[in-house]
């Protein structure tokens, strides 16, 4: 919805003061009721209390012969407690009134009876009257009392109570909308500069992280940090696509030429044509090993391996026993015996002969390749050693990117494309290890392979 005033509704600072006012309203009720409730309740044990001084007075009197009633209510009870009114009925079905009883003692004028005997009731006004009933010496007794003074006191303390609460909901709305404002100010900033960064579409700018709150700060940062990551990405997808194209071009104009060749020299040079067509068919085989490689990277990227635990001496040891039978390249191992790994079974395949080839790749004729298998308390180790040439230490992450030579005139001779190593690089984070490169003690790379361990 576009509505302005509902959008205001969803913001933080409409979401804060209104929870504020709901919340610290029904706690404003809430203790009212607490605080009327416990002074109605003090209220009415002293009126029962008086009530229970006046009864035994009563009964007191009713044990005389000929008690003189109206002396005793209007002269003794009243000036005391002017606001007690007496019924009595005699043992003679007489009944004798205190002054203003008889409307007092008239219940249809009350409009709610909590009990039947000692009871409050109220009147049209809603002024409660208290009522207590019993019987003493064949006298019944009915004592009301008229609670005016203390129905006007609960009234002042519920409206003083009333306006403390609205002053306090209304001091309270204002602090919390300040506070509302103050917390909300670094968000807004931060939400207005991203839509700007976002309008741009300039992903090398970042937004101000301010200190506080934590949350907004934290935000902040990871926005930065994702917009960095998302340049480095959208840069090495450029470079990834002007690499592929370089690497196409150049079999593809090499392919052109020798069909130009062809149509030139091929009638009266019958040799031109079969070292032509040798010369297309190893540059379409390097063409075909490269789109290969990058289909199974993006094959890689859109698959999640499954890791299980798998017995990495068994695996690797008859990779190498298959692979020796393809190699001019002696190939030393030390694998130790049993050592279980969290990782996938395939990858570790693809992972081992990638390496291998590499290794073969660079290892002179008087060379040799080594392979180890090895564990700790906590990883097992792939060690694939070879013999060539030592690789810069700048350079040793480096050659695990996409198309990274370090010929840097991109010599095919070896056959490579650039690639192996870093699909290497895909399939072991896919399966939650480590890969990286050192120098050999006696000359030479070692890649190494990290994977969890398998707890048997």
């Amino acid at each position: 919805m576009n509505d302005p005033i509902f959008k205001r509704r969803k913001t933080m600072l409409y979401q804060m003061n209104y929870w504020y006012f709901l919340v610290f309203s029904v706690i404003v009720v809430l203790i009212s009721l607490s605080v009327l409730s416990a002074v109605i309740i003090q209220l009415y044990k002293e009126t029962q209390q008086e009530a229970h001084y006046v009864e035994k007075k009563l009964i007191h009197i009713s044990k005389s012969k000929t008690p003189d009633w109206h002396e005793a209510i209007e002269d003794q009870l009243y000036t005391k407690h002017p606001d007690f009114y007496i019924h009595v009925e005699t043992p003679a079905h007489q009944s004798i009134y205190s002054t203003g009883s008889e409307s007092i003692t008239d219940n249809n004028r009350y409009l709610i009876h909590l009990s039947l005997f000692s009871s409050i009731s109220f009147k049209k006004k809603f002024i409660p009257i208290y009522h207590h009933r019993f019987y003493s010496n064949g006298y019944h007794f009915d004592l009301f009392v008229r609670m005016i003074r203390i129905y006007q006191f609960i009234k002042l303390v519920a409206k003083i109570l009333s306006i403390c609460g609205v002053i306090g909901i209304l001091i309270g709305l204002l602090a919390i909308y300040q506070l509302s404002r103050h917390l909300s100010l670094p968000l807004r900033n931060v939400t207005r500069r991203i839509k700007q960064v976002t309008a741009s579409q300039d992903l090398k700018k970042s937004i101000i992280v301010p200190n506080q709150p934590q949350e907004v700060h934290d935000m902040a940062l990871a926005f930065n940090r994702m917009m960095e990551q998302l340049d480095q990405l959208i840069d090495r997808e450029k470079r990834f696509v002007a690499d592929a194209s370089h690497e196409l071009r150049t079999p593809l104009a090499a392919i052109r030429g020798h069909v130009e060749l062809i149509k030139r020299h091929g009638k009266g040079h019958p040799e031109v044509i079969e070292q032509s067509i040798q010369f297309m068919d190893q540059e379409s085989r390097r063409m075909q090993r490269l789109m290969d490689q990058l289909l199974m990277i993006t094959h890689l990227e859109k698959k999640a391996a499954e890791v299980q635990t798998i017995d990495l001496s068994v695996i690797v040891q008859t990779v190498v026993s298959d692979y020796f039978q393809t190699t001019d390249r002696p190939i030393e191992t030390s694998i130790a015996k049993h050592v279980s790994a969290l990782s996938n079974e395939d990858y570790i395949h693809q992972i081992l002969i990638s390496l291998l080839d590499n290794a073969r790749k660079y290892t002179p004729a008087s060379g040799s390749i080594q392979v180890a298998v090895t564990t700790d308390d906590a990883f097992a180790y792939i060690r694939v050693t070879n013999d060539g040439p030592v690789i810069p230490d700048a350079e040793k992450e480096a050659i695990f990117t996409r198309f990274y030579r370090l010929d840097k005139a991109r010599n095919s001779g070896k056959g490579g494309s650039g690639l192996g190593l870093s699909i290497v690089k895909t399939m072991v984070d896919m399966i939650n290890g480590k890969i990286w490169v050192e120098d050999a003690p006696t000359g030479g790379n070692v890649f190494i392979v990290q994977m969890k361990r398998a707890i048997e």
